[in-house]
């Protein structure tokens, strides 16, 4: 019951700002608005306000919501309509109006999720420190001066907080750092003139690595590795960090290996044949969920607040991510590199919703954000019905100087629709496998 009462007030939360985005700027456009509805079917609870006395209601389907605007081609036979109302019909509007009225759902669905990241990232987290796990004696980086333990606290000035800051600042860099900050035995120390090799290993490379989940039909599951399993070794190789066991893992990709496994204290070998690679070539994953043991991550957590400008500049950056990873993600799944057994329904995110809120405030109104960003930028994917298919036949009348046929207009939505139809159906078949079939 918690879990069906946390998904009503995730998705009303949701969709009700995204709906207050189209009803919002189509008062600034001076276009009369009908209805505003959370949730579609017969209405539950209506009241009216304003001076054009719009309905607002919550509905039996709370599957999602609308506003209804004043438009002629809409326009039921049984409606009377005020003719000095005409001219605020959204037909009649031009053409940055509409595109603007479309448009401010899903980018207020995205501006919440900014400023709720900025605000988590001001409130602040437990976030792993910026520590030196292991390096040779005989590379430069030690003749330098650093040690295996070093916590890095700045690179040429700028302040390091975390591994995550560590990981941006030297991705990609080749340059030598004219100034490395340190902070050793709880004093702060500098070495000039560093560069950042290969050799240079941070946390938490060397810790155990475990299985945290194993998903149903994987190849995983079909060899028998179970959570809490141990990784050690990838065809006698050992394995000191996550990015090394998946490289190792597609490195040999369609090939028989075997790993080497801790269960329960006992080494065991398990022998991965390459016919079951042969049904999933291109997705090169064999269907587990990793991480590091979490008693010895603990000791090495660390509370980060950022300033407002950091904290805006961080959710930008990752907002952006979160974008090119939705494009990728879609991209994959028309080209079968990404299965469609991975798509989740509205049972998947009232799970993740009822989780993040037993967690508490922050995890849930941090889980908030990541459905509201979601919301926003698939809403402006091309896909007719979708607000990002309306702004499509909008860019297309720009360019054109006139709008799309009614004939065209309707091929295309029977098409987004089918669309939205089959991954709606393929999203609730595997909501239905996982969690009410338990497959």
């Amino acid at each position: 019951m918690t879990t069906f009462f946390v998904f009503i007030l995730t998705i009303s939360i949701v969709v009700g700002i995204h709906e207050f985005g189209h009803f919002q700027m189509a008062r600034w456009c001076n276009v009369k608005v009908l209805k505003f509805s959370i949730g579609f079917g017969k209405p539950l609870f209506t009241f009216r306000f304003g001076k054009d006395r719009t309905e607002f209601a919550i509905s039996s389907i709370p599957l999602g919501g609308y506003v209804k605007l004043l438009d002629e081609n809409n326009i039921e036979t049984s409606e009377k309509v005020n003719k000095i109302d005409l001219k605020r019909a959204f037909n009649r509007q031009p053409l940055i109006k509409r595109f603007l009225i479309v448009a401010a759902g899903p980018l207020i669905n995205i501006i919440l999720g900014i400023l709720i990241f900025s605000f988590i990232f001001m409130h602040g987290s437990k976030q792993i420190k910026p520590s030196i796990s292991e390096l040779p004696v005989s590379s430069e980086a030690y003749q330098s001066g650093l040690r295996a333990g070093d916590e890095i606290a700045s690179l040429d000035g700028s302040e390091i907080k975390s591994l995550e800051d560590l990981l941006a600042s030297i991705k990609d860099h080749k340059e030598v750092f004219q100034d490395v900050g340190l902070k050793r035995n709880g004093e702060i120390t500098h070495i000039k003139n560093l560069l950042w090799t290969d050799e240079i290993k941070v946390f938490p490379y060397g810790l155990p690595i475990l299985i945290q989940s194993v998903e149903a039909g994987s190849i995983a599951e079909k060899i028998g590795l179970r959570t809490h399993d141990q990784m050690l070794m990838v065809d006698q190789i050992p394995i000191k960090d996550i990015p090394d066991l998946i490289a190792s893992v597609q490195k040999n990709w369609s090939q028989s290996y075997t790993l080497t496994i801790k269960r329960e204290n006992i080494i065991q070998y398990i022998h991965i044949d390459k016919e079951l690679f042969e049904s999933k070539v291109d997705k090169k994953r064999i269907g587990i969920a990793l991480g590091y043991d979490d008693v010895i991550i603990k000791t090495h957590l660390v509370e980060v607040k950022r300033t407002f400008e950091e904290s805006i500049k961080k959710s930008l950056v990752q907002t952006y991510a979160f974008f090119n990873l939705t494009l990728k993600t879609f991209k994959n799944l028309l080209t079968q590199k990404t299965d469609f057994k991975d798509l989740g329904g509205p049972i998947a995110i009232a799970h993740m919703a009822s989780s993040s809120f037993v967690e508490g405030i922050f995890p849930y109104i941090q889980f908030i954000g990541l459905i509201s960003l979601n919301i926003g930028i698939l809403n402006l994917l091309p896909i007719p019905l979708l607000d990002g298919g309306y702004l499509l036949f909008y860019l297309i009348e720009f360019v054109r100087r006139k709008p799309l046929s009614n004939k065209k207009m309707m091929i295309s939505q029977r098409v987004g629709m089918l669309i939205l139809g089959l991954l709606t159906g393929i999203a609730l078949y595997n909501d239905a496998c996982r969690y009410l079939l338990g497959s």
